[in-house]
């Protein structure tokens, strides 16, 4: 995946290597030692469960339509005359499509401190271009000590350093405990989770490529020469070692004998741990486990919940904490009394389509939901208003109890004798 950054091709190759010089804090370079193994972010995209995780929701959020709404005395109203509309919805700048900006920027969200973009105003002074910045070529937020405004130092390969101050940068944090200045890395908080499951790739790794068939002590009835030991040594290294050696028949003489130990992935857990690893990795990112496709517990009854709980638990809060973020850094204080973002996250709740037939004909009949409300719902285009597209109804069997005759006998029903 390609993105721009300030006009230049960056990508997620570039966002682990294109490391800051010393002295910057960087959320991609925090080092530590899990299970015997480098633990950093990138290092960590090198996990496929972890590139998995992230990748899900960053797509998924990225594919989301995003817009942003004004409110009025009847509701609320898609702003599509404010400048920051098409810039949310869909392009952010020149060169970088909504999905692209958004992929990038919940990426570097969910594996740094956090995720910030450049905020580009016109002479007027409204914002005209958003353009998302890697965290690794990002300071710590800092503070002027006269007045307190909050700024940042941006700097590229060559060395070149720009500032940015309050107003010029969108910003949304990692976790944070106490000091909001500094949000944790959440590569840092589960290296041991990451370094273990680093330990069992490349066990497996060496485990395969020594050859898994093929293992044991070799016995011999007499002593060896230093050099003939050497010679057998390589040749039987060269024949029968490796993945493409498994499986061959050793002739062996001279009363050679090879002893064949037992060991297996199975037997030694190896293939279990690594399962288990996935599952805690995707603990970690809050993401089910056949998002990554860990199929083990999923059947076709628990798929749509599963589903559905990703939503609720994974997608809802972080859409809710990237439309804040709009609020707070991207709204003037006039702008937020009266417009606010939001992420439609109602596409992922669809069931199939007998459902959504059902869902539709009860809102529908119950009269909160219009022809024209479901069309837009299905992405088709709407009636027009002499067909009554935009007319609420209700169903006409439904009658107040205040218009059932007062002169009925005693005992009897409307519907006849009790």
């Amino acid at each position: 995946m390609e993105f721009k950054l300030f006009g230049k091709s960056i990508t997620i190759k570039n966002l682990v290597t294109n490391l800051p010089p010393p002295g910057y804090d960087d959320g991609w370079r925090n080092y530590l030692s899990g299970k015997g193994y480098s633990v950093s972010s990138s290092s960590a995209i090198r996990v496929a469960a972890v590139i998995r995780c992230v990748d899900v929701v960053a797509k998924t959020m990225a594919s989301l339509p995003l817009n942003l709404f004004e409110k009025t005395t009847n509701g609320s109203a898609r702003a599509e005359n404010h400048q920051l509309y098409k810039l949310l919805n869909r392009l952010p700048n020149p060169e970088t499509t909504a999905y692209e900006f958004w992929h990038m920027y919940i990426f570097n969200l969910m594996l740094t401190r956090g995720a910030f973009a450049k905020i580009e105003r016109d002479r007027r002074g409204f914002i005209k271009a958003l353009w998302n910045i890697p965290t690794a070529n990002v300071s710590k937020i800092q503070r002027n000590a006269i007045n307190g405004e909050r700024y940042i130092d941006i700097f590229d390969s060559g060395g070149a350093i720009e500032r940015l101050r309050e107003g010029e940068f969108m910003y949304t944090p990692g976790l944070r405990f106490a000091d909001a200045n500094d949000p944790e890395n959440p590569i840092n908080i589960a290296s041991d989770v990451l370094g273990l499951s680093m330990a069992l790739s490349g066990y497996a790794k060496d485990f395969f490529e020594n050859g898994s068939n093929l293992g044991g002590f070799i016995e011999y009835p007499d002593s060896l020469s230093d050099q003939a030991y050497q010679r057998f040594k390589d040749s039987w290294q060269a024949t029968y070692q490796g993945v493409t050696n498994q499986h061959k028949i050793a002739f062996l003489e001279g009363g050679i004998k090879f002893n064949q130990l037992g060991k297996n992935p199975n037997d030694s857990q190896a293939l279990e741990s690594r399962k288990f690893e996935i599952i805690e990795i995707c603990r970690m990112f809050g993401v089910p486990p056949h998002k990554v496709f860990d199929l083990d517990r999923a059947t076709f009854s628990n798929i749509e919940q599963q589903n559905i709980e990703y939503v609720q638990e994974s997608i809802s809060p972080m859409a809710v904490r990237n439309e804040q973020t709009i609020y707070k850094d991207l709204l003037t204080e006039a702008e937020q009394a009266k417009y606010y973002a939001k992420f439609n996250v109602n596409a992922l709740l669809r069931g199939d389509i007998a459902a959504r037939t059902a869902y539709y004909h009860n809102a529908r009949q119950d009269g909160w939901l219009s022809t024209n409300d479901i069309r837009e719902l299905e992405d088709m285009n709407k009636l027009p208003a002499e067909l009554g597209g935009d007319i609420y109804s209700v169903n006409g069997n439904m009658i107040p109890l205040t218009a059932i005759p007062q002169n009925l006998p005693k005992g009897a029903t409307k519907g006849g004798n009790a």
